[in-house]
């Protein structure tokens, strides 16, 4: 019932709230707001050389302006551009 912390593309920088082990995407994309159907591509997360080939899917919701967030602001804007 409290604000969650900071996602952020290293999945080890967080543990589960009640289980002894680290978020899984799914999780961690709820927390960002992205729905449930919603696919992220690449590999889960990787090391070393492979991040220069490919973007892992914790990096990618690490990285995210959460959905809800976007469309907020998105109608907030929106609605200041219509008024001129």
């Amino acid at each position: 019932n409290k604000t969650s912390r900071t996602v952020t593309t290293l999945p080890e920088d967080l543990i589960h709230y009640k289980n002894n082990r680290i978020p899984t995407v799914r999780e961690l994309a709820r927390l960002q707001s992205f729905p449930d159907d919603f696919v992220f591509l690449g590999p889960r997360t990787t090391g070393g050389p492979q991040r220069k080939h490919a973007c892992p899917q914790y990096t990618q919701i690490g990285n995210a302006v959460p959905p809800l967030l976007s469309e907020h602001l998105f109608r907030k804007i929106s609605k200041l551009l219509a008024s001129y």
